[in-house]
């Protein structure tokens, strides 16, 4: 049990990994679609390979499949979601504001997941203990996000535009998050492979991508796809380095296809949580991939130890 939550928290440190290489993958190709793709592209790639190596094979049950809810594809769809979210409100709310947003629409949502046991996870019912726990969760992810701090509002507070749309979408974000360590748990228990679920995961994504960059080119042309003043390179710009991106998002959704059917969504949504958050102290204070330094404060480093706190609560049910 004990590995199962540290492989969650695992999970969640490679979540900003992933986000700081896709960031400069973005730079390379000048648009975050692209950047998506590339990265759904190299995950299957490299899935297929380990499951080759390792199962020998790629048979997946689609009899079994068909017969399935039509929920249990939607995994990779919200991958897409969680990456178009993010850039939209971004900007927007400024980098604390949309995480903690984020945040709570993802503690949440994953304790409503359990709740009523939606997406097929096990039932576990909400407690105070547990509602306690949630709210110990998101004033530690405030601290750890610098919420009230006065630079963060004054350095970081975004640009413009309706706030309450923005926090809806990133409440969206925030339960995308939590419905995709939910919905990615199923697949693995009928195919009997994290391996084979991941895939369907990423090959569900990469669809849903190009779905996107479709409509968006159909109404938009190419001005909303790419992003203006940064040269496209296309492939003549890869680097072997841009593969790290596609294994830390096999990490991520493999990770989290193993451990929600176990630990259940909330615990699952809420260990992510405390990776992500330790894993961003971490980029922020060593300025990994050319990212802003910024240091660990004792603010932080506390709220880190709440979001622990809340967990342990959470988990006594």
């Amino acid at each position: 049990m004990i590995l199962m939550y540290l492989l969650g928290v695992i999970a969640g440190v490679a979540t900003p990994l992933q986000a700081s290489v896709n960031g400069r993958i973005r730079e390379i190709f000048r648009s975050p679609y692209i950047a998506a793709v590339l990265s759904f592209i190299l995950s299957i790639i490299l899935l297929t390979i380990l499951i080759l190596t390792t199962e020998h094979d790629l048979y997946i049950p689609l009899r079994t499949i068909a017969g399935q809810p039509f929920w249990i594809w939607l995994g990779g769809s919200c991958g897409t979601a969680i990456i178009i979210l993010n850039i939209i409100c971004l900007p927007k709310l400024g980098s604390a504001r949309n995480v903690m947003t984020i945040c709570f629409g993802q503690t949440i949502t994953g304790l409503i997941i359990d709740h009523f046991g939606l997406f097929g996870s096990p039932v576990v019912s909400m407690s105070f203990i547990r509602a306690a726990g949630a709210a110990v969760v998101i004033a530690g992810a405030a601290l750890v996000n610098g919420i009230g701090d006065r630079r963060v509002r004054e350095g970081r507070s975004g640009s413009g535009g309706s706030a309450l749309l923005y926090v809806l979408l990133a409440l969206a974000c925030g339960y995308a998050c939590a419905m995709q360590v939910a919905v990615n748990g199923t697949p693995k228990t009928f195919t009997e492979s994290a391996g084979k679920a991941t895939l369907i995961s990423m090959s569900v994504g990469l669809i849903t991508t190009l779905a996107v960059i479709a409509v968006i080119t159909l109404f938009r042309g190419k001005g909303g796809i790419f992003d203006e003043g940064i040269p496209v390179r296309w492939f003549r710009g890869f680097r072997p380095w841009m593969t790290a991106g596609a294994l830390l998002a096999i990490t991520v959704v493999g990770g989290n296809a193993i451990i929600a059917p176990v630990l259940g969504t909330g615990i699952a949504t809420i260990m992510n949580l405390i990776g992500m958050m330790g894993g961003g102290l971490v980029i922020d204070a060593t300025g990994f991939l050319g990212i802003e330094k910024q240091p660990a404060t004792m603010a932080k480093i506390i709220g880190l130890f709440l979001m622990i706190a809340g967990t342990a609560m959470i988990s006594l049910m």
